[in-house]
């Protein structure tokens, strides 16, 4: 998540000018609250002042309480607000143990239970001795998950935080354990209201004489009401007293007329400045030129804040003011009624000005400028995929029009690109075919092209190989650019994979790491590295996917996590084909890291369910093996079923199975095959057969398993996937030797054990199984194996003892040593313990704040430590000390 792009003035704590009379009552009740409170709950309507009786309130607050403000608007829903609340909390450096944008991530996915956890685990090891959290204007979000989420926050929020919370309506919480337990502090409209004497001292300290007929008839009026009393007091004496009875029996009708009075007694020029500003959530200068097209801006903001004319003032480096809600409304109506015409095109300029992707396409979505609002999205989507906000940028498509989203290719597109991640292929495919034509029809003859590469992708993910095919030729036979030349590349290694030529998937996956190379996005880098490992074992594959790991890395720049944990992932098969134990399994705690730091997200989850599956089966663990596999069987349950993801898993699992000889299972799960999906993937198809062969030869249908095997044999090196050779030539062999043919099992073994002992993969033949491999060393091979051969034979089964006792439990860190840090976390560590801050860090290692925290997880998660204060006392006691 890159905090650049979040609207920096929602989470700055607005303030007023001092003051016109002290309010200690309520002051006093409201401290009181605010040090010692689970909650504070300011409800009543606008105009009452909750905003400035926080917001002084705080500023009272004893040195060293953290304070986090946020304003919530009606754009917000919970992942946006949670967004903003991160980015509050970013001052503090809490030590997060979850990447923000996992518990983003968890939202998403409806896990609010755990995300909620996440942040408590922050708050509570973040060092401060109190803290409150702000969450004003509350009312404004309609999302009911944020609700749900607070009452979660609540339930476990650390004695040393409190929430305080403002809103115009009581908010849909269940505070009844709470209220008995005297955890809440409540300030309705007549806590809030001014009380006769405050009314009287408010008259006297604004016009300077006594009045108590005048300041009673200002009380009786206004019962209180700050709004109300503001705006009399502005206004003249004469206008407020000429006021119909009739608007002071309703707020609104009140504050409209004072509003008007007020707004009249000002200058034209400051009148007509007011009116367009109005647009703007904050009003800054360079913002407040632009809109309203008048070079006094900064002076005109001085005034309007001398005033007070219903502004707070944020506390930012650059003058900033935000307009009370009720005196925003009443000048955007009053702007619409008096120049309708000028309305859209000053929400342009106002989209235009705003730094927040998110807003900007909001604010043109609010103009009804319905295409620079799909240009924007769609400008923006592919960094916010990247950094995981997908789910961000799909309600930015559900704020459009219906029919917008219907007919839209933009939308369409950006559609396809928020489904890829979560492997749903059919949604991908109908939404890029939906985008393609539209483009065309549009005269964007690049952006359908590029479309139509992603629906190939997806067409032959969905088992429809043949059409993808056609399709990319298609795509071919016209100019592409960069992003769409590498899609086309992309496709046909994956079309060469299951057709040939055995090369063919090298060369092109050669080709797709040099057009990233040239500039490709995070995004694509991520696109273009998912499953690559599947054909680790073909010529040329593996040196092709050692650059692609570190190409990804670099193009991440240490701020996408998604796709390091992606690169991570898949060096880790390098580790596992080649035999480097030590590396993997230090591989596998990285990933583990990444994963537990994400969130958990399924995607990164089942695919590193599947190397470990493989792994287990490597080292002859049939315990961790039979659990894994019921693993990535659930995980798979939850994939769409357009696509042939959810069978290409499965085929792992029962891949697995056979292995280790659980036979049952590879009968359970052999009919989840009769389906259509995969009918055109000649490696599925390869894989079922050699399934049914395994079973028959463990059935003692020996004749029907070689018929089979035998066939598989003429097509399996060149069209290897995820090992399917080594299994069926291993396989072959031992029927063939169960045939009473030893010649012939060797014939079939051979070329394996050849290839293997040219390219030292040891771990393409550890994962078919280590008892299959057992069985072969200890065969009655008579003259028809060689000696060299054997010898063989005999290292890979030893190869397997060498793997048994991996993934154990690593000891937690000691006085004796650093717990595995790394160089550059003892750096962080070393700056954390002299007390720098997150962005000291970063500026002094050359890193981004985003890389800090993910270092600072690291260190704790390896010292198995709290909070940053732990972190810098053990460094100072077992590095300094």
């Amino acid at each position: 998540m890159q905090s650049a792009s979040l609207a920096r003035a929602k989470i700055q704590t607005p303030r007023f000018r001092g003051g016109l009379i002290e309010r200690g009552e309520l002051e006093e009740q409201l401290g009181d609250a605010l040090t010692s409170r689970r909650l504070v709950l300011l409800v009543a309507p606008a105009g009452y002042g909750k905003t400035a009786a926080l917001s002084r309130q705080l500023q009272r607050l004893p040195a060293g309480c953290a304070v986090a403000w946020l304003t919530a608007d009606e754009e917000d829903d919970l992942q946006r607000l949670l967004s903003h609340l991160i980015e509050a909390l970013e001052p503090l450096d809490p030590p997060w143990r979850l990447a923000p944008e996992g518990l983003l991530e968890l939202v998403a996915q409806g896990r609010l239970r755990e995300a909620a956890s996440a942040l408590l685990g922050a708050l509570e090891a973040t060092d401060t001795e109190q803290g409150v959290i702000v969450l004003d204007n509350l009312h404004a979000v309609a999302d009911a998950r944020l609700y749900e989420f607070l009452g979660h926050l609540l339930e476990g929020l650390p004695q040393k935080w409190t929430f305080a919370i403002a809103t115009r309506v009581e908010p849909p919480l269940s505070l009844g354990r709470w209220r008995a337990r005297r955890e809440v502090a409540e300030f309705d409209e007549t806590a809030l209201g001014f009380s006769r004497k405050e009314v009287q001292a408010l008259w006297r300290h604004a016009t300077g004489h006594e009045d108590p007929e005048q300041a009673e008839r200002l009380f009786e009026r206004t019962q209180g009401w700050a709004a109300g009393l503001s705006l009399s007091l502005e206004a003249s004496e004469r206008s407020a007293a000429k006021a119909p009875k009739s608007v002071w029996h309703n707020r609104r009708h009140l504050f409209e007329y004072l509003a008007n009075e007020v707004l009249e007694g000002l200058p034209d020029e400051l009148q007509e400045f007011l009116l367009r500003c109005a647009l703007l959530p904050e009003l800054t200068v360079p913002r407040c030129e632009q809109i309203s097209g008048n070079r006094r801006a900064a002076d005109l903001l001085e005034e309007i804040e001398r005033r007070r004319l219903f502004v707070s003032l944020l506390d930012s480096e650059a003058l900033t003011l935000r307009l009370h809600d009720l005196f925003r409304d009443f000048l955007e109506e009053r702007l619409r009624r008096l120049y309708p015409e000028e309305v859209p095109a000053l929400l342009r300029l106002a989209a235009q000005g705003e730094e927040d992707p998110m807003r900007r396409a909001l604010m043109f979505v609010r103009a009804g400028a319905w295409d620079e609002a799909q240009q924007s999205l769609a400008d923006a989507a592919a960094d916010m995929l990247a950094g995981d906000q997908g789910a961000q940028v799909i309600r930015i498509v559900e704020q459009f029009p219906a029919d917008i989203q219907a007919r839209s290719p933009l939308l369409a597109y950006v559609r396809g690109l928020c489904a890829w991640p979560h492997y749903k292929y059919g949604a991908v495919r109908s939404a890029m075919e939906h985008a393609a034509a539209g483009f065309d029809a549009m005269g964007r003859h690049d952006d359908a092209q590029r479309a139509r590469a992603v629906q190939a992708l997806a067409m032959l993910f969905c088992g429809q190989m043949a059409d993808a095919r056609r399709l990319g030729q298609v795509v071919r036979s016209k100019p592409m650019d960069l992003e769409t030349e590498t899609l086309s590349e992309l496709l046909d290694f994956w079309y060469e994979a299951y057709h040939g030529p055995a090369e063919g998937p090298g060369h092109r996956l050669a080709k797709v790491v040099n057009l990233l190379m040239q500039g490709g996005s995070a995004e694509l880098w991520f696109r273009c590295m998912a499953r690559v490992n599947i054909l680790i074992s073909r010529p040329g594959v593996s040196a092709q996917i050692q650059r692609m790991v570190h190409g990804a890395r670099a193009a991440t720049g240490h701020e996408h996590w998604s796709l390091e944990a992606s690169a991570n992932l898949t060096e880790a098969w390098l580790f596992l084909w080649q035999g480097r134990i030590a590396e993997l399994e230090l591989a596998f705690q990285r990933i583990e890291e990444d994963s537990q730091w994400l969130g958990q997200p399924a995607g990164l989850r089942i695919r590193l369910l599947t190397l470990k599956v493989m792994y287990h089966v490597a080292c002859d663990d049939r315990d961790a093996v039979r659990a894994t596999r019921d693993d990535i069987v659930a995980h798979a349950s939850l994939l769409e079923r357009s696509g042939e993801l959810p069978l290409a898993y499965l085929a792992i699992a029962v891949r697995a199975s056979a292995a280790i000889g659980d036979w049952a299972a590879v009968r359970l799960h052999l009919p989840a095959f009769q389906v259509e999906v995969g009918r055109e993937n000649p490696s599925m198809q390869m894989f079922l057969r050699s399934f049914k062969a395994q079973l028959a030869l463990h059935e003692g249908r020996v004749g029907e398993a070689l018929t089979i095997l035998r066939e598989l044999a003429t097509r399996s090196t060149p069209l290897d996937t995820n090992s399917l050779d080594a299994t069926v030539r291993t396989r072959l062999a031992l029927a063939e030797l169960a045939d009473g043919s030893p010649t012939a099992a060797w014939r079939a073994l051979e070329p394996l054990i050849e290839r293997v002992a040219a390219t030292g993969n040891v771990g393409q033949i550890l994962v078919t199984g280590v008892p299959s491999l057992t069985e072969l060393s200890l065969a009655a091979w008579g003259g028809a194996a060689s000696r060299e051969g054997l010898a063989v034979l005999r290292q890979w089964v030893e190869s397997a003892r060498l793997f048994k006792g991996g993934l154990q439990e690593k000891p937690r860190a000691s006085a004796a040593n650093d717990a595995g840090l790394s160089e550059r976390e003892l750096q962080v560590l070393a700056l954390l313990a002299e007390g720098q801050s997150n962005k000291l860090i970063a500026r002094a290692l050359d890193l981004s704040p985003h890389t800090v925290k993910r270092h600072v997880a690291r260190i704790l998660d390896r010292l198995d430590l709290a909070s940053r204060m732990q972190a810098a006392d053990w460094y100072r006691t077992q590095r300094l000390g």
